[in-house]
């Protein structure tokens, strides 16, 4: 997937919420930064979705050329691919090595607001629903006292978050981000 084709095709305000979404609230930074970045290693992004990464290469262009013809062919592939891969993929690279630290990665903060966030809300809903249950009977006052409950949820929910996002800086660091996905779908399939 041509992960900067898709976010250049967001609108604004949708890509926003992405980087927010990963990037622990400095969303308008880092887009900017990926967009715009001029090291090296990722020169400005000038990609659309419609650009053909070989459009610039003519395939007659060394036709008489018997000797060197096909090398040099090869070798205009290869600078369009080079181009290619600098302009697509190098600038997410370096956006998400830039989110490794020394206990995982930038994304942790988020993920973790978002785990508590869910554990409490889902401890607010059983507590609604026991109550809404108990009131079709007529019976009042009663609180359902999950606390015990909501508090096993919420180290178990984040200890799993803390395990996922130290397995995102290990796929990070040995560049497997593919492998995220198989690792992610047998542990849903688990529980």
């Amino acid at each position: 997937m041509d992960y900067l084709a898709f976010l250049q095709g967001l609108p604004d305000e949708a890509r926003q919420q992405f980087f927010d979404f990963y990037g622990s609230g400095g969303g308008g930074q880092q887009a900017a930064a990926i967009e715009n970045s001029g090291t090296p290693a990722s020169p400005t992004y000038n990609y659309s979705a419609n650009q053909n990464p070989y459009g610039g290469i003519n395939p007659n262009a060394y036709a008489g050329d018997d000797k060197e013809g096909a090398s040099r062919l090869f070798a205009d592939i290869i600078r369009a691919q080079t181009d290619d891969y600098l302009n697509r993929f190098a600038p997410i690279e370096d956006f998400l090595a830039g989110s490794i630290t020394g206990t995982g990665t930038t994304f942790l903060e988020g993920d973790m607001a978002r785990t508590r966030e869910s554990v409490l809300g889902g401890a607010q809903s059983a507590r609604g629903q026991y109550s809404r249950n108990l009131s079709r009977y007529g019976v009042q006052g009663n609180a359902l006292d999950n606390s015990m409950a909501t508090t096993s949820a919420m180290v178990g929910g984040l200890n799993d978050t803390r395990d996922r996002d130290e397995d995102r800086k290990l796929a990070l660091l040995g560049g497997g981000l593919g492998s995220i996905a198989p690792k992610i779908r047998s542990s849903q399939g688990a529980t």
